[in-house]
């Protein structure tokens, strides 16, 4: 099934920030469901698009590291202070495959009505089909992380888990974003990121020619 958040139509525009328990129990949700291998099922005309694969790389190495270290400062921590360092392991390890079974588990999705751009841990926006005027690979960097306003761009946001971008969106009118901090943005570009930028550009196109078609 598709998640909770982009049920109830289509509603342009980021998606509401969740609650610290909601967070917990979609982690901890999907953190089971990536663990047992339960495929991420779409719902009606839905196609998913993979993204954020180099961002769970690096999230895997630094989380081995760590485990090594771990076993380092284990041996030299005081005995009493052990089970407490144990405890702050195992809530970093939850933490770090947690991040990863979020970006794993929310592809961005598309389908005849919208593009759903969806970053696991962090927030969400939908684009309409009918406000995509053309996408693009474009490799870029945009410092920080989710929904964001780029730096040098006052008429753009980008939606993904790490800096980088490999697509951009650009829209026939502007987009009202509201985002976490500062004043909203209207949109007029919106750049991404996805695992294969090619075949994403294909399966967005083929969405707005059916949507034309329509």
């Amino acid at each position: 099934m598709v998640r909770d958040d982009i049920h109830g139509g289509v509603e342009a525009g980021a998606m509401p920030r969740r609650s610290a328990l909601t967070w917990s129990g979609t982690m901890l949700r999907d953190l089971g469901d990536w663990l047992t291998r339960k495929p991420v099922a779409l719902h009606g005309a839905h196609r998913s698009i993979p993204h954020s694969a180099d961002s769970r790389m690096v999230v895997w190495a630094v989380t081995a590291a760590d485990l090594v270290t771990s076993v380092v400062v284990d041996a030299i921590v005081p005995a009493a202070y052990r089970p407490l360092h144990l405890a702050w392991v195992i809530l970093t390890i939850v933490l770090s495959v947690g991040f990863c079974a979020m970006t794993a588990r929310t592809p961005h999705l598309v389908d005849d009505r919208a593009l759903y751009l969806r970053t696991g841990p962090f927030r969400a926006l939908v684009v309409p089909i009918d406000h995509i005027r053309t996408v693009r690979t474009a490799h870029g960097m945009t410092t920080g992380h989710g929904l964001r306003r780029p730096l040098d761009q006052d008429d753009a946001v980008a939606c993904s888990v790490s800096s980088a971008t490999t697509l951009t969106l650009e829209l026939t009118e502007p987009l009202l974003v509201r985002l976490r901090k500062g004043d909203p943005v209207m949109a007029r570009r919106v750049h991404f990121g996805a695992d294969q930028p090619a075949k994403a550009v294909e399966t967005i196109r083929s969405a707005m020619s059916r949507d034309i078609q329509s």
